[in-house]
């Protein structure tokens, strides 16, 4: 399988996929951006994908700006990567079908567990590779994108034996783009550590409308936000994944360097989009292993009837 990454197909123009596009751009990467929403596409085709950050900004124009996969055929990519909701992949495999060459490898950059499996099941296990997200950032307009934290590094692992040597090749690419990556022994390991970190706080700060910072700073949040937390590992364990003693610090550690950032699931609670419950798996492995997640599933079902009665009523509740 071929090495070559100069052609990627960035599949979803959010917040994830801005970025990335944004930056393997900038290194000198051809990209081919696609999104289902016109005004992401129409802003990009006309002033680029604009990165704003504390370190400064910059501004690319990807070489093919798309609003569906439909010239991925033409564009014939090195790889294609994944950035799209969890609950959109389905149907974003159905329409891949036919369009990428048997040697194009597939990552997956989705919060979630176990998406690259269903990946897998579609295009082969030894071209499909997943990405760990540690960077984090919201669109403050079409094809304007905030960077808003990055904790180093985001982690790359493929899912056959063979696959060590691409998945180097695929982490060095993120590297010199400005986004450190590394490869994973176990990539399976590190999607259930991101996983544990996105329940804590997500089903807090979504009824509540809080920031992360914010819901770490009031002693009642931070206290539902580490129950959250310690229901989660004990999930894991439950799984078979371990960890080392001190974990819990390390995790609360790693929450708190969020700043005054809200997760894509307030944010999408309030654009009045479709909200993606990534800690769901986490409650579901819960009761499959007769482990309790109480606080988790609590708020998750607060969650869940806020966006309900959203859009029910378009009212989403008094923090608003």
């Amino acid at each position: 399988m071929s090495l070559d990454l100069e052609r990627v197909a960035v599949i979803g123009a959010g917040p994830v996929g801005s970025l990335a596009a944004a930056h393997l751009a900038r290194s000198g990467r051809t990209i081919y951006l696609s999104d289902l929403r016109q005004d992401r596409i129409d802003a990009v085709r006309e002033r680029g994908i604009r990165v704003q950050s504390r370190e400064g900004g910059f501004t690319v124009h990807p070489a093919v700006v798309e609003v569906s996969q439909s010239g991925l055929s033409a564009f014939r990519p090195d790889a294609v990567f994944l950035c799209v909701k969890s609950f959109s992949l389905s149907a974003l495999l159905d329409d891949l079908t036919g369009r990428i060459g048997p040697q194009v490898r597939i990552l997956v950059m989705q919060n979630g567990l176990d998406n690259e499996d269903a990946v897998a099941d579609k295009f082969g296990r030894e071209r499909v590779f997943r990405m760990v997200i540690h960077f984090a950032g919201r669109l403050t307009s079409p094809g304007v994108v905030q960077m808003s934290f990055f904790n180093p590094p985001n982690y790359i692992g493929g899912l056959s034996p063979g696959s060590r040597t691409a998945a180097e090749r695929l982490a060095a690419v993120f590297t010199e783009s400005g986004l450190a990556t590394s490869v994973a022994p176990d990539i399976k390991r590190c999607e259930w550590i991101k996983a544990i970190l996105s329940a804590a706080l997500m089903p807090v700060c979504g009824p509540t409308g809080m920031t992360m910072k914010e819901a770490l700073e009031l002693p009642e949040t931070r206290a539902l936000c580490e129950r959250i937390l310690q229901e989660s590992i004990a999930v894991a364990a439950g799984r078979g994944f371990l960890f080392e003693e001190g974990f819990f610090s390390e995790c609360v550690g790693y929450l708190e360097k969020a700043d005054s950032h809200k997760p894509s699931s307030s944010v999408d609670l309030e654009a009045g989009l479709p909200v993606e419950y990534v800690f769901q798996p986490i409650i579901d492995a819960g009761r499959a292993g007769r482990i309790p997640t109480p606080c988790l599933e609590t708020l998750t079902m607060l969650l869940r009837a806020m966006e309900k009665r959203r859009d029910l009523t378009g009212m989403l509740g008094p923090h608003m």
